[in-house]
């Protein structure tokens, strides 16, 4: 009986070991964590999370998407300090080692939430966890070859994808102070100028939490492109497209929940979904989303899909082609 018992774990830690061993696609996974937002993208041993939604229950998502093996997140980015977007990193800093963490330095709450936040990230950086800023048109560029070999690689197949994050913002409403930079190098690199020290972080003076502080992240796999916008309401999002940081795209992470704050019908028209994702609660206080902007995505033929229907929504690509994953229909 003991063998019997023995051999039923081991299958159960091969087949584990199977299904979550990282394949060649890039996957876009919102995890259902109630009203909030958290969502992961994985491509090959590459893990990027952006907000921790509110509570624990990132912890769920994050177990059962990433292999029980792997407890590090290459880079995490804090969109704003809103409770519903870092209530989970708590938890999140208790199992997983974090190697970048990037968010805005412009908008504070003063909250028990952010207060342990700030707390457990001057833990974090006392470890070597790398804390920054990211400025206007920075970008990230992850590869799964070596830059020793990156070369050699292309001159042979140059089909490879490689998976690019660009920050659209932190960027001045006027549109005067803004100034693009690009800096994109095989996996990470960093500016030594845009470290934020522990003792920086720690004297941070709070100030009412702004949606249109978020830090909004544009990312690239082959032709396949989306818009991760945090909570940016409509002004801010108009302000990308008439600073010609963004036009069309693939996939949209709709606006602040899908509050009647964000997602205007000028907005859309200029970057013309294919599919909206929506990360709401159940049954949430904010009745969101609000209809108004379900029906401003329904009036261009944008398809819609919500974690409070459908939980937990994984979007997997190859680069040309996406589709939900172990669903037969492809999305486009």
């Amino acid at each position: 009986m003991k063998l019997f018992f023995v051999i039923g774990a081991f299958l159960i830690l091969l087949w584990e070991f199977l299904i979550k061993w990282p394949d060649n696609y890039f996957h876009l996974i919102i995890c259902d964590v109630g009203q909030g937002d958290a969502i992961l993208l994985k491509y090959d041993q590459m893990q990027i999370l952006i907000d921790t939604g509110p509570d624990e229950s990132l912890t769920a998502c994050l177990n059962q998407k990433l292999p029980f093996w792997d407890k590090k997140i290459d880079v995490l980015i804090l969109t704003h300090f809103d409770d519903d977007h870092i209530g989970g990193f708590a938890s999140l800093s208790q199992t997983y080692a974090i190697d970048y963490i990037f968010l805005p330095l412009t908008n504070y709450k003063e909250s028990e939430t952010f207060l342990e936040l700030k707390s457990r990230i001057s833990a974090l950086q006392e470890a070597g966890t790398i804390v920054k800023e990211p400025f206007l048109g920075q970008q990230i560029a992850f590869s799964k070859i070596s830059p020793k070999y990156q070369a050699k690689y292309n001159s042979v197949n140059k089909q490879e994808n490689s998976l690019l994050l660009s920050f659209l913002t932190p960027m001045a409403l006027d549109l005067e102070e803004y100034k693009v930079l690009e800096e994109t190098k095989s996996f990470l690199w960093q500016r030594p100028e845009n470290y934020l020290s522990a003792e920086d972080w720690q004297k941070l003076a709070y100030k009412i939490s702004d949606n249109d502080g978020s830090i909004a992240t544009f990312v690239q796999f082959g032709d396949l492109k989306i818009l991760l916008s945090g909570d940016l309401e409509s002004t801010r999002e108009l302000a990308l497209i008439e600073a010609g940081l963004i036009t069309g795209v693939d996939i949209q992470k709709v606006g602040h929940h899908g509050s009647k704050t964000s997602s205007s019908l000028d907005f859309l028209l200029k970057t013309r979904p294919e599919t909206a994702l929506i990360s709401c609660g159940l049954n949430n206080q904010f009745n969101h989303p609000n209809p108004e902007v379900l029906d401003n995505f329904n009036s261009i033929g944008v398809q819609i899909l919500r974690t409070n229907h459908l939980g937990t929504i994984e979007v997997v690509s190859d680069g040309q082609k996406f589709w939900l994953k172990n669903k037969k229909q492809q999305l486009f």
